[in-house]
């Protein structure tokens, strides 16, 4: 404590304050003159250990903030009593629980691209051999010309695949890092689930699967079209994929809360085991096509939620799937 020259000084100038009463006190009695060393002394010994008591506390404090330094976020939020200290330890410990709070979604956000990225290269490994094993036979000279052509066409698909998956993928980390800036305007549910049908037009007609749409003509919602229009679109190939020779039915509804929209399908349905899990990126379930990556649903899931909606599956194994859109109406 004496290493403080704040303390020093404080010291020094009660002794010197001290002094020319010492001297009063001195030539009137020597009885008042030790009345009054004594006094002074008392006071300077409480100052000593009410000084010492608090600088013991915060040492303390600083040995808390070290542990925190080190990665150590254990802190006692019922340490001290009222007083200056403890509106001091109370925000140590807030800034503490902020910390860890930001450490712990560090290191799951760490977890998550290290997933990702593992992910994305078995995502991109598998045709990049596959092409390449197919360029290596195409050398060779008595290869037939069908033969040939065959694999071009299947080098052709494996890319449209390859540029299909990444523009997917940097569209979700756009979504993610919030760097995506919708444009909600007024459009009518109808031209939107049409622009998302043309989209799974290649879908619907490979599956023989048949659309019915129950949308009034003038139900109308503010949202961003085109980014809409993609969530909307990725929900029906999905549909489609899994009610095979079936109907997806697209309907809206209307209330006093919520818009709804309401695309289901007479598929296989979907696990429960699966549901849970179904908006996550890169899952497949055990029903998934060969050929699924798994990041469809979690893009319509990204876009509708970033517009302040909601989207939930709701399904049965042999009785189809019904997927459930709602946007709350805004209060002013």
């Amino acid at each position: 404590m004496m290493r403080n020259k704040e303390i020093v000084l404080f010291y020094a100038g009660c002794l010197g304050l001290c002094l020319p009463f010492f001297l009063i006190a001195g030539a009137a009695s020597t009885e008042m003159l030790v009345l009054c060393v004594s006094e002074a002394l008392m006071l300077l010994c409480a100052f000593g250990l009410f000084t010492a008591w608090r600088y013991h506390r915060l040492r303390q404090l600083n040995d808390q903030m070290r542990k925190v330094r080190e990665g150590r976020y254990q802190m006692n939020p019922q340490d001290y009593e009222e007083g200056e200290l403890s509106i001091l330890h109370s925000e140590i410990y807030k800034v503490t629980v902020q910390l860890r709070e930001s450490a712990e979604q560090l290191q799951t956000q760490q977890q998550l691209l290290s997933d990702s990225l593992s992910d994305i290269s078995h995502q991109l490994k598998t045709p990049l051999t596959s092409m390449m094993m197919m360029v290596d036979l195409m050398q060779q000279p008595q290869m037939e010309q069908a033969q040939r052509q065959e694999f071009l066409r299947l080098i052709a698909a494996q890319l449209t695949r390859m540029r299909w998956l990444i523009q997917s993928l940097l569209k979700m980390a756009k979504l993610e890092a919030r760097a995506v800036q919708f444009m909600p305007q007024p459009t009518t549910v109808r031209s939107l689930i049409n622009r998302s049908l043309s989209q799974a037009e290649a879908e619907m007609v490979r599956y023989g699967v048949e659309t019915v749409l129950d949308c009034p003509a003038d139900f109308t919602l503010t949202l961003d079209e085109n980014w809409t229009a993609e969530a909307l679109g990725n929900i029906l190939r999905n549909c489609a994929e899994h009610a095979q020779q079936g109907q997806v039915r697209i309907m809206c509804m209307h209330n006093a809360l919520v818009d709804e929209i309401v695309i289901e399908d007479n598929g296989e349905g979907i696990d429960p085991a699966d549901l849970p899990h179904l908006f996550e990126r890169f899952y497949r379930g055990r029903n998934a096509k060969p050929d699924s990556v798994g990041i469809g649903l979690a893009m319509s899931y990204q876009i509708i939620t970033a517009q302040s909606g909601t989207l939930q599956v709701f399904s049965q194994p042999g009785r189809g799937s019904r997927f459930v859109i709602r946007f709350v109406h805004q209060i002013v």
